[in-house]
């Protein structure tokens, strides 16, 4: 046969292909458009064609695995503001005091609008460039006072009894993800007050500038005798960060995880890159609970199998598996797509959906033995509660304190009530005495380090 028909027959077959994929493609798509035509015209309901393809696409990725997600334009934004930490909007912490039921300012952020413009603990916002926020959740509020950067808006706040109107002006608003133990008027205090020979450290969420904020902490730190790295409730953010937290505290070369694909494949493995930034002899513990995953497991899981650290709390929450975010419609939403999966130093893949830990029911990181700390619902809300009014004690007057502790008191007296009332348990009498609450996981941690000092490992 000549050349000049082969050629003829390989660009046929060529082309061929290429349409049957567009047709493929195309069929499933026009499908898809006539069933949103056809439930546009018809349903009994009234649903927007942009509602309606939300759902679907939710509805796809939900049916892949329980992490995979289709982010929607205002969802994708928030998403994105939280991985850069930092958006648009006031600096001020809030939070909705159970009686008056108003978003209530606790303290202004140094340094920021909301600062510059006069706002005062206390205040109680009532309207929104001129919209009343009467019958709002704190969700719904506080995405009022976000928005473009830049853009001005006049808030008017309830102080104490009289109506204050303030204009300001929203600025792109940088989030801390390294809290320390309380604050300076300078900072952060990253040694416990109680104990200021043992350095302490709470990693918020792993965001873009998380690793740098740590190094920062570290450095300003100084020289420790021993050191505890809090990742209770942080659900995880970006893998390349919790690797570059690890690679903190190991020497160069050390494994500190692997990602695998379909089938198991192996992706790839990271190690730490270079020699390790804090004293190797000092003690380490992380503090974990049930709501600690991700990001937060492959430091904790690293740095225990390594026997850098030791793990105090509870078992963590098992999620194994990686999500890239992909955007789409011109970076207008994206695609939240589990891609892969994590396994630690040791070989554990720790998702809890994996079908050896459905059956074993053992899944996460585990606490070390002896360190492991049977913590209620009530327990983990309150220990969170202390520690946000601690962290927001340096920013206050004594006075100020008092009307935060206050309201932070009834929100968890609140929840109390509610966890007794769904367990059938009997109300506490109004008389009974308020015992201050204890953080129990963090004391076990400043009992480990005490006994540490007094009985360090010796080497043979």
């Amino acid at each position: 046969m000549p050349p000049r028909n082969l050629l003829l027959i390989a660009l046929t077959i060529v082309v061929s292909m290429a349409c049957y994929s567009v047709a493929s493609r195309n069929r499933y798509a026009n499908l898809f458009a006539e069933a949103i035509e056809v439930i546009d015209k018809e349903s009994l309901k009234r649903v927007s064609r942009e509602d309606l393809f939300v759902a679907a696409m939710e509805g796809m990725l939900k049916d892949l695995d329980e992490h995979s997600m289709y982010l929607s334009g205002e969802v994708f934004k928030m998403f994105d503001e939280d991985m850069r930490q930092e958006f648009g909007g006031v600096g001020v912490y809030v939070e909705m005091d159970p009686r008056s039921k108003r978003l209530t300012v606790l303290a202004p952020m140094p340094n920021t609008p909301a600062s510059e413009a006069g706002f005062q603990p206390g205040d109680q916002v009532v309207e929104i460039d001129g919209k009343s926020v009467e019958g709002l959740d704190q969700r719904e509020v506080v995405k009022l006072l976000r928005g473009p950067v830049g853009e001005p808006f006049e808030i008017t706040f309830d102080r104490s009894g009289e109506s204050v109107k303030i204009q300001v002006e929203r600025a792109e608003i940088e989030v801390d993800s390294v809290h320390g133990d309380s604050r300076l008027e300078t900072g952060w205090d990253f040694h416990l007050q109680e104990h200021p020979n043992i350095g302490y450290v709470r990693l918020v969420q792993f965001g873009r500038n998380t690793a740098t904020e740590l190094a920062a902490a570290l450095e300003q730190m100084g020289e420790v005798d021993g050191l505890i790295i809090d990742l209770r409730n942080n659900t995880g953010g970006l893998l390349d960060v919790a690797v570059e937290v690890c690679d903190l505290f190991l020497p160069e070369g050390k494994k500190i995880v692997t990602t695998k694909v379909r089938d198991r494949q192996t992706d790839s493995m990271m190690f730490a890159e270079s020699p390790e930034k804090t004293d190797p002899t000092i003690p380490i513990c992380i503090l974990v609970n049930r709501n600690s995953a991700s990001a937060s497991e492959v430091v904790s899981g690293c740095l225990q199998d390594h026997g850098r650290a030791t793990v105090i709390g509870e078992q963590t929450w098992g999620k194994g598996t990686v999500q890239n975010v992909i955007p789409i419609q011109r970076g207008e939403s994206a695609l939240k797509l589990t891609t892969a999966s994590y396994w630690r130093p040791s070989g554990r893949h720790i998702d809890r959906y994996d079908e050896i830990a459905k059956e074993t029911e053992v899944w996460g990181v585990q606490p070390d033995e002896g360190w492991k700390i049977e913590l209620s619902e009530e327990d983990i809300f309150k220990n969170s509660r202390v520690r946000y009014v601690r962290e927001l004690k340096g920013l206050l007057t004594p006075e100020q304190l008092d009307m935060v502790q206050e309201i932070s008191q009834l929100n968890m007296e609140a929840l109390e009530a509610r966890l007794n009332e769904e367990e059938g348990a009997e109300q506490p009498a109004e008389t009974e005495t308020v015992v201050p609450h204890v953080d129990r996981p963090l004391e076990r941690a400043i009992e480990f380090m005490k006994g540490f000092f007094d009985d360090p490992p010796s080497a043979i």
